[in-house]
């Protein structure tokens, strides 16, 4: 079932689909605060707030207590919690984590054991991917240039002419086990693999506000930040298949409220999240749905030629 709720008045800065045997879609009203909801109906279920600043260093026991908390009522990890000493970036398990501090500091956590990594000549990380079945990490650096990584050991630095400048948006989505990474600085999107090989590059006619992959790597989803169309391509050789207006999605859900408002007019589609099934979350202003490939139009694919 399709559904929307109207959550906030705020725009909302993050969500993410969590698998379990009670899939749940997690949204980040704060930084510090999350909410549940049912994957399949919408319905509430629970809502957690962090102590983000329990502990002030990596090294203090309550740091360690503090990352072990951040699990989800479907006992799933959360997988990127921003706090004041850094952004983590947890694997399915929860063993390993990778810490973003600040410009190109990272650091790779394996049951509590901190490892810097080599960020080379880079200055800056403006997105950053992690695979959270085997650790594959990739960094886009403030020169459009791809640093991956295999948990603690540099697989190479890759330079595929990437626009990183403010104008753009430069996004990163890793598939698990690292089968497919896709980076695109908003205007191009390029996916490669985890040898950092491109696979195919993509020149798009909009600009992409954010971009995420399904687990398996099937299904790749971008949001158009200027028309506020959703679309949705072939992970393996970036072909669009669907496509639709976000406040056309909006407007096709349910509504699980009483009462709610919509999104305003002209409100581009944040945060994205896509699953192995087709289904596609995002968030318009504070208000979220659920939906999936059958509610957008599927577009026709090329046939060759007999």
């Amino acid at each position: 079932m399709a559904w929307r709720v109207h959550l906030t008045n705020q725009a909302i800065p993050a969500l993410d689909i969590l698998p379990g045997k009670s899939p749940l879609l997690a949204v980040w009203t704060q930084r510090d605060r999350v909410s549940y909801f049912n994957l399949e109906t919408g319905t509430p279920a629970g809502d957690q707030t962090f102590q983000l600043g329990s502990a002030d260093s990596r090294q203090h026991p309550r740091w360690a207590e503090f990352v072990a908390g951040l699990v989800a009522p479907n006992h799933a990890y959360l997988p990127v919690v921003r706090t004041p000493l850094g952004e983590i970036y947890l694997t399915g398990d929860g063993r390993m984590r990778v810490v973003h501090v600040r410009g190109a500091e990272l650091f790779l956590d394996i049951d509590d054991k901190e490892l810097p990594l080599d960020s080379g000549e880079a200055e800056s990380f403006l997105a950053l991917g992690l695979d959270r079945f085997l650790g594959l990490i990739a960094a886009l650096d403030e020169a459009g240039k791809l640093h991956i990584y295999q948990q603690h050991i540099p697989v190479g630095v890759f330079d595929f002419k990437l626009n990183a400048n403010e104008d753009y948006q430069p996004n990163v989505a890793v598939a698990f086990g690292g089968g497919a990474l896709f980076v695109t600085d908003g205007r191009r999107i390029v996916l490669t693999d985890s040898s950092g090989k491109a696979r195919k590059q993509l020149q798009v006619h909009y600009f992409i506000r954010r971009i995420a992959c399904s687990p398996n790597g099937r299904y790749l989803a971008t949001s158009d930040g200027e028309t506020g169309v959703v679309r949705i391509y072939t992970g393996t050789d970036l072909t669009i298949t669907h496509q639709r207006h976000a406040i056309d999605l909006v407007l096709a859900a349910t509504q699980v409220q009483l009462l709610a408002d919509i999104p305003p007019m002209g409100t581009a589609p944040g945060p994205l999240a896509v699953d192995n099934e087709g289904r596609i979350a995002f968030s318009m202003s504070g208000v979220v749905c659920l939906t999936d490939l059958t509610q957008m139009d599927e577009l026709p694919r090329p046939q060759p030629l007999l």
